[in-house]
């Protein structure tokens, strides 16, 4: 290796370390905006210096990386679908691709820990019907500010996984659908292990069916790349 290209890796190296302290701060301070919500029947009853106290970092710190509470807790899907495209560029070469997805997305999802189906449950009920309290997180995806930042989120693993996946593969997602089809996948794969484990008769614990489905969604970098047509090209998000 030349001495351009060690510095080009050093240099490379740095920046992950960088991305990765950056993403962990957010986090710590979104996790706080959200216990804070459920501890005080939304986010309304909230301020951005107690977010601040419970993650631990000064009020500057907190408005360096966030405008408003809405943004620090709507922040939590989006961050987490970077910090799996940050872990799958950083596995290694040799790992094969299903492998090194899956990883990737357990890391991130499961923190290295088995979540309890009974919070995850009782979690996703509060978002489908406001049942915490009756109406605490209901508050929260009601307030003006916060749902534009949680839609727009949720729509982030499939978009921060494209280009990681397309480098992986060595194709140009501007020109082959295959980077897209297999990020689309590995989305919904996610939330089809989330929705089948949480069944009462399930007793596979999240993290091996996480795995499982992953790599079926993976599975799909097998195929060969499919070259956008015309009509595509004109329009990125058809």
């Amino acid at each position: 290796m030349s001495a351009t290209e060690n510095q080009n890796e050093n240099e490379a190296e740095a920046g992950s370390r960088r991305e990765r302290k950056r993403l962990e701060t957010r986090n710590c301070i979104s996790q706080a905006a959200l216990q804070l919500t459920l501890e005080n029947n939304g986010l309304q009853n909230v301020s951005p210096d107690e977010i601040a106290e419970r993650a631990g970092v000064s009020a500057r710190t907190f408005h360096n990386y966030f405008h408003s509470r809405e943004a620090a807790l709507g922040a939590l899907p989006g961050d987490r679908a970077r910090r799996v495209a940050l872990a799958f560029s950083e596995r290694p070469a040799d790992e094969p691709f299903d492998v090194a997805l899956a990883e990737a997305v357990v890391a991130e999802y499961t923190l290295g820990h088995e979540p309890g189906k009974e919070s995850v449950r009782k979690l996703r009920e509060i978002m489908a019907n406001g049942s915490f309290s009756k109406e605490a997180l209901r508050t929260v995806m009601d307030e003006e500010g916060a749902r534009p930042h949680l839609l727009e989120s949720m729509r982030q693993l499939e978009e921060q996984l494209t280009p990681v996946i397309a480098e992986r593969l060595g194709l140009d997602p501007a020109q082959d659908l295959l980077p897209r089809i297999v990020a689309a996948a590995v989305n919904g794969a996610v939330r089809v292990a989330t929705k089948y484990w949480l069944h009462e008769e399930v007793d596979a614990s999240y993290t091996a069916l996480l795995r499982q489905a992953v790599r079926t969604a993976a599975a799909l970098a097998q195929q060969p790349a499919l070259p956008l047509g015309p009509s595509l090209h004109e329009n990125e998000n058809p």
